[in-house]
């Protein structure tokens, strides 16, 4: 009985730890890169440059780097040319004026446009 209750703590704990994280992710745009930051220390970063499109609809495998449980309205997959994974699905607070920014420094950055692909919900 005393491992169930302690099974269940850990589980619980766990729970709360992952929880903490998932929520504290923070994403920066920077002049040559998109950073993800977690509890304030950068984790990632995507050079601007490989940047090839922004979308709200996932195609393939992609690297999910989700800052809350709820994001089905929250949700940018960016489109690279190089890496693993080509997709990076990420869930900033404000997402079109996220995406506006991201397409300015992609443009600044790379010199070339970024496509963006509208898809109606």
């Amino acid at each position: 009985m005393i491992y169930l209750w302690a099974t269940l703590g850990a589980l619980v704990c766990l729970t709360a730890i992952f929880a903490l994280l998932m929520t504290s992710i923070q994403y920066r745009i920077t002049s040559k890169y998109l950073v993800v930051y977690c509890l304030g220390l950068p984790v990632r970063r995507f050079a601007l440059k490989d940047m090839i499109s922004v979308s709200k609809r996932r195609r393939f495998r992609a690297e999910l780097w989700v800052s809350t449980f709820r994001f089905k309205h929250r949700k940018l997959v960016i489109r690279r040319d190089r890496g693993l994974f080509r997709e990076i699905v990420i869930t900033p607070a404000y997402r079109y004026a996220f995406r506006n920014q991201l397409e300015t420094a992609v443009e600044t950055a790379s010199g070339h446009h970024i496509e963006v692909e509208e898809t109606e919900d």
